[in-house]
């Protein structure tokens, strides 16, 4: 098996296309090509964004009450933040943590890293979907300190009273930080969530099938694709991007909601389903589908599989998202939790991550070390004229606009 250490394999090239604004894949050639990182035992390290979809919302209402009431060890955890959480390694007992993310979600030596450096050890445990994660909440045993969660999914946790107040001034690498590209909405004067990593949703179009250009959100309500379409298995996704095509922002307003709806409804038979981020990319490397709505880490590793495909932001504006951490309100290790988020921030560790996971980071200082090949990456990066089209979810909006779309989603997969 040998000694885990990554090698970097050039695979494929990534070319941006301005006039037709898109990204093709292609085999590699003189022009460069995507490192991509692999261990000595054959697993690469370009990985799809584990996304925790905004589904996450039911999760999050189903658990209030579990975690209310305390489930599991019903006393307070303390909120006092020593100065132990500002020097790594000066833990006077054996600490641990435990962190709840998604498979392959961090670099691959950084939670290693993180132990030799303080002597924290974490317990990861790895959910793939969100019935796996809502199971973990929903338990009398969820015992969680951190987890990665969409930014989205942040907000509607915190405004339950979910999570812990962070406290910054145990954050230090929070300096690091773009406030341009990091927008934390304080809660009633306190922060709940700091950011990870970032992406975009776009559109996968196989350039074969699919030969003209196409720069629309439109082109997956083409009927010449009919079956060989297919939409991301998350409610605000699928209405944010009809909302977006139809000039609405991404969260619609009561009446602009009615038009989504029956936008979506003409769209629904034409679609070979709302699938996961791995069916649709596993189905866009196949040929089985043609063009689908799709995270940009999910493109990317369609792209290296398949260099017919192409990502495509489209000209109505594509949704940016954050992960985030967060700490859970009754998790028992609140110090050792900030230590870890902290760390994941030293500008060498998130570049680290950043290179191995082909993703963006509002964390400035760590552009520095980021491979030049995943920083001048323009899936990853997007110019300024395609960002500033961009939409975020932030706040999903009051529980009735939430309870609206639901809805409609429940009535879009009532046939499936």
């Amino acid at each position: 098996m040998g000694d885990g250490k990554s090698v970097c394999i050039p695979i494929v090239c990534c070319k941006y296309n301005q006039k037709e604004n898109l990204f093709l894949g292609s085999d590699l050639d003189d022009e460069g090509g995507f490192l991509m990182s692999k261990s000595s035992s054959g697993h690469f390290f370009i990985r799809s964004r584990k996304f925790l979809g905004d589904l996450f919302f039911l999760v999050v209402m189903a658990a209030i009450s579990a975690l209310a009431c305390g489930c599991g060890d019903s006393s307070a955890p303390s909120t006092d933040y020593s100065e132990d959480a500002k020097q790594p390694g000066s833990f006077s007992v054996q600490p641990r943590l435990v962190l709840y993310n998604w498979e392959a979600y961090l670099g691959e030596d950084t939670l290693q890293q993180f132990e030799d450096a303080t002597g924290i050890f974490v317990d990861m445990h790895v959910y793939g979907d969100d019935e796996e994660m809502l199971g973990a909440i929903q338990s009398g045993s969820f015992d969680g300190d951190v987890l990665i969660v969409s930014e989205s999914v942040a907000s509607e946790m915190a405004k339950a009273k979910l999570l812990s107040p962070l406290d910054m001034a145990v954050l230090p690498n929070a300096v690091h930080i773009d406030p341009l590209l990091w927008r934390s909405k304080a809660q009633e004067g306190e922060v709940y969530s700091f950011p990870y990593l970032m992406g975009t949703t776009g559109i996968v179009v196989n350039t074969k099938h699919v030969p003209e250009p196409h720069r629309s959100w439109k082109v997956l309500w083409d009927e010449r694709f009919t079956g060989r379409l297919a939409m991301l298995n998350n409610p605000f996704e699928v209405i944010g991007a009809a909302s977006l095509m139809l000039g609405h922002p991404l969260n619609p307003k009561p009446e602009q909601l009615k038009e989504v709806h029956r936008k979506l409804l003409e769209q629904k038979p034409l679609l070979a389903g709302y699938m996961s981020y791995a069916d649709i990319t596993e189905k866009m490397v196949l040929e089985e589908l043609w063009a689908a709505q799709v995270y940009s880490n999910d493109a990317l590793l369609a792209m290296e599989l398949n260099p017919d495909l192409a990502f495509v932001f489209p000209e109505e504006g594509c949704v940016a998202w954050t992960d985030v951490f967060v700490v859970p309100v009754l998790a028992k290790n609140k110090v050792e939790a900030l230590a870890f988020i902290n760390f994941m921030h030293q500008p060498e560790i998130m570049g680290e991550i950043c290179s191995e996971l082909w993703s963006a980071t509002p964390n400035v200082a760590a552009k520095a070390f980021i491979d030049p090949e995943v920083l001048d990456s323009s899936v990853v990066y997007p110019p300024d004229e395609v960002f500033k089209r961009c939409a975020h979810f932030g706040d999903m909006g009051d529980e009735e606009s939430v309870r609206r779309r639901l809805k409609i989603w429940a009535e879009l997969l009532a046939d499936d």
